[in-house]
């Protein structure tokens, strides 16, 4: 997640369900020649929704794995041993 700070874009901006991605020279003589302009299109779901899923997603998990490791009884410790 960028929050717009930087000029680092998400991943999820240009690859999300349905993108379709474009590349576009710089407009301007004297532009950054390392700075692409990407242009996306199509998108279904807008990337900053997909960026909340990812982080609940991710946090969901490691919740779960604490009370998972938690639990001497857990199967899956018993597979880790």
């Amino acid at each position: 997640m960028t929050f717009n700070i930087s000029v680092h874009r998400s991943w999820w901006r240009e690859h999300g369900p349905g993108c379709v991605r474009r590349v576009l020279p710089p407009s301007a003589h004297g532009m950054m020649d390392d700075y692409t302009y990407v242009s996306v299109t199509g998108c279904i779901v807008d990337f900053q929704y997909l960026e909340v899923i990812h982080s609940a997603v991710q946090i969901l998990l490691s919740v779960s794995n604490i009370f998972v490791s938690s639990d001497p009884d857990s199967p899956l410790l018993a597979f880790c041993k």
